[in-house]
């Protein structure tokens, strides 16, 4: 069973808000040896977090440990230069008879259960007019949500029918998703009806990897490459979301390129093609079509879409443009990358319940893609935004 399990192992990714670098380097090695990063726990050998996690990020962790299937590998990676031998210990553990019956043996066999663990409900019958009758059930009781799951209540809705109404958190582990992010969301039918969000913060941010390889480069040729690799990044994470799988592995490779030391020019050749691909690509265009962020990205400082566009496509060939553009001018005099942060991720997250709001699960999260947020050095702070519309 563990020797079938590192025929092609499948890594379940954690990042730590202020490790992409690290994720980036976990993702490429990952392609390097054909492994498959893993979408769920059911699905994964290898939990691997990249950086410290702070105390709520490390209780996710454990809940995610908890829900992986035997045999399996908890691993964390704090460097860029370690990803390699990480994962190379975590084939030897994959492999380690003894040291996985032990695991068997010991494990809990179900997934911990949060700490809130009990849903308040009411039932109540109705006659046909949608009214309650004088011989409605009324019943109070606290009961134990399946595997941590809140069960749906009722709630009207615009037409004055009454629908289920979930609570739903989005993340913060999900595939192409901001690092440490979560937002929790009341979903009416499959319609976010309001939002919250918050990050959770690291435990330390990093010391800071090496983007390029050679030591050779000069401090401007690594703003340059950090400026083309978080442009090509951002545009894995929409392109993955829209489901054009081809494009956002092409976007990934001269992302990784970069991160290795490939000659910038060469890399603008590459980024040239896929650039024309994307714009000119008619079913991105339609799938795509009429999502926004609106005038989110209002802000003197974003260093990433400066074109200001509003849609999600308009941040997508915005992004590319700009990678070949600063892939190719080694004389420009400017910072290719934002230099208040702090102030355009406090912004961007009080923008995001009212962007949310009135979207599906899926439009959302391309939304939220295309805003590209920055969670690292973000203090622990929470904003919100509640609709008025249910």
């Amino acid at each position: 069973m563990a020797g079938h399990s590192t025929r092609r192992v499948h890594v379940l990714v954690l990042e730590v808000p202020g490790w992409g670098e690290t994720r980036m380097r976990v993702e490429a090695e990952l392609a390097r040896r054909g492994w498959a990063p893993a979408t769920s726990p059911a699905d994964a050998d290898v939990l691997l977090v990249c950086g410290e996690p702070g105390e709520e990020l490390e209780s996710v962790c454990a809940r995610l440990w908890s829900q992986l299937p035997g045999p399996r590998v908890r691993a964390a990676v704090i460097t860029a230069s370690d990803v390699a031998a990480t994962l190379d210990r975590a084939v030897d553990e994959l492999l380690d008879d003894a040291r996985q019956q032990s695991d068997a043996r010991t494990r809990s066999r179900q997934p911990a259960e949060p700490s809130d663990k009990t849903v308040h409900t009411e039932h109540a019958a109705h006659d046909g007019s949608g009214e309650s009758t004088e011989h409605d059930i009324d019943m109070d009781m606290d009961m134990p949500m399946p595997g941590g799951i809140p069960l749906a209540t009722g709630g009207p809705d615009r037409d004055g029918l009454e629908m289920d109404v979930l609570h739903v958190p989005l993340g913060p582990v999900l595939p192409h998703w901001p690092a440490g992010l979560v937002v929790r969301c009341v979903l009416q039918g499959d319609v976010i009806v309001s939002a919250k969000a918050e990050i959770l913060p690291a435990a330390a941010q990093p010391s800071g990897d090496v983007l390029a390889a050679s030591d050779s480069y000069r401090l401007a040729d690594d703003e340059r490459r950090r400026a083309v690799i978080r442009r090509s990044d951002a545009a894995v994470q929409v392109l993955a979301l829209a489901g054009w799988s081809f494009a956002a592995s092409r976007a990934r490779r001269i992302r990784d390129a970069v991160a290795s030391g490939t000659a910038l020019l060469d890399a603008a050749v590459d980024l040239d093609k896929l650039a024309q691909s994307v714009s000119r690509s008619w079913t991105l265009r339609w799938t795509l079509k009429g999502i926004t962020v609106g005038d989110a990205l209002a802000h003197p400082d974003d260093g990433m879409g400066q074109s200001g566009s509003e849609t999600v496509r308009g941040r997508l060939v915005g992004w590319l443009d700009e990678a070949r553009r600063i892939a190719r001018d080694d004389t420009a005099e400017r910072a290719y990358e934002l230099q208040d942060t702090l102030a355009l991720q406090r912004s961007l997250l009080s923008e995001l319940p009212r962007l949310l709001n009135g979207t599906d699960v899926a439009t959302a999260r391309l939304i939220i893609a295309a805003l590209a947020i920055e969670t690292a050095h973000h203090p622990d702070s929470t904003v919100a935004y509640m609709s008025d519309e249910t």
